[in-house]
């Protein structure tokens, strides 16, 4: 893109400071060259003095562009009026405008201690924008965060990390709590952060005011206490949405419009202040899901996750201090062992080591990449909640206005209709009852209306005049006058008057409210959506890093224990116990028997023991080999006459025994 090209946030472009014409005044689109902002040729004419030379007091590049989501150069939709402010931004307004939509990356390089010849100290931080730097403290964040919050009061600002909280101030003490570098690293990352989102927001990074924050040599103080910072409202909803720091021009006798911007700002102040749970008639359904969603995402990421993460890293760390200590007992062990014994137990001493420090590097980058996004997107959720509730608010306010609107002119109604009744009874007396008929009445109805409006401009002409004689005369009169009711007639008419000056006071509030609404309405949808997309991308790469994260911590760790693996398989063997055989050791069987009957299950049992020899000990061959032994174990058979012989040998002995018993038989 050309050097010279305009940036286009959202195709649309910043507002002035004090607008020249009434808000709910439509307008016509205006052309690029009926805009008053510089165009780049006209830059290039006048040689611009180096932006470091240039404080808020003399004169810099006035913020008076100020962007907004709706696109001023379309064509407003008939019967509506086009909210002015925004103006098509021609050229940039300053050195760091083009730095930041040239894409140049933005940084905090360093937080150090700083003592501008005082006696207390504090921290700055350095910022880097391509190849210019400046230093700023953290109450500069801080303002320069509430500064964009009153500018644009229906976007959503990235949020920055809070002040030191009473504990540690009293754990620590100011001044260590202040140095304490792990706060000052994480508030150094956090606030990089707020300014990223800054610069990639399409409205914020356009404004002028953070170019001035980023711009060195300039003073902040001055920046803070000079316009538009210094016009921000105490109550931004008496102030228009698209333009807080509008204030009412001085008037002008030759311009047309001269009181138009006096009508608008007062127009403004006179809206009401509802409060945040004030219940809406005509809520919309799209905002009212978005303030439900709003809450469920706090609840879930503050009630939730935030508390889950928050025990996950406590158990983390108590692991990570439980493995500093068993490694160093580990360590102390292989001391006592010598040879193969010592060096494996030292590489498991190691591995324990190991483990505890990528522990702790997990940790760390588990806060970085886990713990404080979280955290940011719990500030965003109350972020969000706010502008919604500012937007509430404004709906309450249309409202609140347009039921009073309805209330005085029902009042105004009714007077008239008293007032008209009065008068014709009144013409009705002085023609001697003859004007009681309707007849009359429709013939002299012309004549009376005629006859109203030169009475009110009588009494308007009158009534400007007195005013601007005494006026504390004046509303002491009025006062009595009220209270005695010395003229009916005159105090009614005063009343329709004082209505008809509230109804167009409440008629511009009402449309003063609805553009504010709309708006308001707009704005922070499309800011929403882009935020939608945002945490999208965010979480999505929040849950690629903690995998990556963790992925690391387990390469490293297995690295090392196999390391130790490797040391315990070196270890040499128990002296005690054998060495495991090269072979398998051969099954020993009983001898075979040389003849008889068993012969044949010699046989066959030689035979098992040579299938078992070939099969390698199946389940056939040692059935065979059973019951080749229990046929060993069996007495022979004997011939016929000795198995006679042996009976008849057991038969006498049995008789001897029997006649040796001096008892006898049993």
């Amino acid at each position: 893109m050309d050097s010279s090209s305009p940036p286009n946030p959202f195709s649309s472009s910043p507002s002035p400071s004090a607008p020249t014409s009434r808000p709910d005044s439509p307008v016509l689109p205006a052309s690029p060259s009926e805009i008053a902002s510089p165009t780049p040729s006209s830059l290039a004419n006048h040689p611009r003095k180096p932006s470091s030379l240039i404080s808020a007091a003399s004169g810099s590049p006035p913020p008076t562009h100020r962007a907004s989501f709706p696109d001023p150069s379309k064509e407003p939709k008939r019967g509506s009026s086009r909210l002015v402010g925004p103006q098509a931004k021609e050229g940039f307004c300053c050195e760091r405008d083009r730095q930041i939509h040239h894409g140049d990356e933005i940084s905090i390089v360093d937080a150090f201690k700083t003592t501008d010849g005082g006696k207390s100290s504090y921290i700055t931080y350095l910022i880097q924008l391509g190849s210019s730097t400046v230093r700023r403290r953290y109450s500069s964040f801080l303002s320069l965060h509430q500064a964009l919050t009153g500018l644009y009061p229906v976007l959503i600002i990235p949020p920055i990390p809070s002040k030191q909280s009473l504990t540690d101030y009293a754990v620590k003490g100011q001044s260590k709590a202040k140095e304490d570098a792990t706060v000052i690293a994480r508030r150094k990352r956090l606030l990089e952060d707020f300014l990223r989102r800054l610069v990639r927001h399409p409205i914020l990074g356009g404004e002028h005011i953070l170019h001035r924050f980023l711009e060195d040599g300039v003073s902040w103080s001055e920046v803070v206490h000079s316009p538009p910072i210094s016009l921000l409202p105490k109550n931004p909803l008496h102030a228009p949405s698209h333009n807080p720091t509008f204030q009412p021009s001085s008037p002008d006798a030759t311009s047309p419009t001269a009181e138009t911007p006096t009508t608008s700002y007062i127009a403004h102040h006179l809206l009401p202040t509802p409060s945040p749970s004030h219940p809406l008639r005509h809520p919309d359904q799209r905002f009212h899901d978005s303030e439900s969603f709003t809450e469920k995402f706090q609840t879930h990421f503050s009630g939730n996750m935030e508390k889950v993460n928050r025990r996950v890293v406590k158990r983390w760390g108590e692991r990570a201090t439980d493995l500093s200590e068993l490694g160093a007992v580990w360590n102390g062990f292989s001391l006592a062992e010598p040879g193969k014994l010592g060096l494996a137990i030292e590489k498991v001493g190691q591995a324990v080591d190991q483990e505890y420090l990528q522990t702790a590097a997990l940790l760390q980058a588990w806060e970085r990449t886990t713990t404080e996004p979280l955290h940011i997107y719990t500030q965003f959720a109350t972020l969000i909640r706010s502008r919604l509730s500012f937007r509430h608010q404004k709906h309450v306010q249309y409202e609140l206005v347009q039921e009073a609107l309805e209330t005085q002119k029902d009042k105004l109604e009714l007077l008239e209709n008293a007032e008209r009744e009065a008068r014709r009874l009144e013409d009705a007396l002085e023609r001697g009852g003859r004007g009681l008929g309707t007849g009359s009445v429709a013939e002299d109805e012309e004549q009376q209306r005629q006859r109203e409006v030169e009475r009110e401009r009588a009494e308007r002409t009158v009534s400007r005049a007195r005013g601007q004689g005494f006026g504390l005369f004046s509303a002491v009169k009025h006062s009595l006058s009220g209270m005695m009711d010395v003229d009916p007639e005159a105090t009614r008419r005063a009343n329709i008057g004082k209505t008809r000056d509230n109804i167009s006071q409440l008629e511009d509030s009402l449309q003063a409210s609805e553009q504010d609404l709309k708006y308001a309405s707009t704005t922070l949808q499309a800011d929403l959506d882009r935020f939608q997309r945002q945490k999208v991308a965010d979480l999505r790469l929040l849950a690629i890093q903690l995998a990556k994260v963790h992925k690391e911590w387990c390469r490293v760790n297995l690295e090392h224990w196999q390391a130790a693996q490797a040391a315990i398989r070196d270890i040499p063997p128990h002296p005690n116990q054998p060495p495991p055989p090269a072979l398998p050791v051969p099954t020993v069987t009983l001898d075979e028997p040389s003849a008889g009957p068993s012969g044949a299950s010699g046989a066959s049992g030689a035979s098992g023991r040579s299938e078992s020899a070939g099969t390698g000990m199946n389940l056939g061959g040692l059935r065979s080999e059973i019951e080749r032994v229990e046929a060993a174990n069996k007495p022979l058979p004997l011939p016929e006459h000795d198995r006679a012989l042996d009976e008849e040998e057991g038969k006498g002995k049995g008789k001897e025994r029997e006649e040796d018993n001096p008892l006898g038989p049993l």
